[in-house]
């Protein structure tokens, strides 16, 4: 059996493992399955290691990631709401709405209008309505 310090430093490096992955793929579809092959895990252990390491569900922190790309394509160029949620993974507009009012607490219109406002109000000028 492994010592606990070890056991963690391994399930720590899965844990990495599995975000590295997710930072750069996710745009895609991201399957459990896949994620615990990563780590060499079974899915349950996947996602008890991952809440355990991070205090964070892996599905929570799949959803944060997506948000905060899109976030940023909302406040820095004009693509369509739509377009921006599956460029950033997800699979309805939908579920993008959703997870993006809880997660950042607006909606995405609700940023990027904010963001304009904001911008006007900086510069002395005021964008018409």
């Amino acid at each position: 059996m492994m010592k606990p310090e070890t056991d963690n430093n391994v399930n720590q490096k899965r844990v990495n493992t599995v975000k590295d992955y997710i930072a750069k793929h996710y745009r895609d579809e991201l399957k459990l399955t896949e994620l615990a092959d990563l780590a060499n895990v079974v899915p349950t252990s996947l996602c008890h290691i991952f809440k355990s390491q991070t205090g964070n569900t892996l599905s929570s922190y799949i959803a944060q990631v997506r948000i905060g790309h899109a976030k940023e394509l909302l406040l820095n160029g004009d693509t369509a709401v739509k377009q921006i949620a599956y460029e950033c993974g997800f699979s309805t507009v939908t579920n993008f709405n959703r997870l993006f009012k809880k997660y950042a607490g607006c909606t995405p219109t609700e940023l990027r209008e904010d963001a304009k406002v904001r911008k006007c109000l900086t510069c002395g000028s005021r964008e018409s309505e």
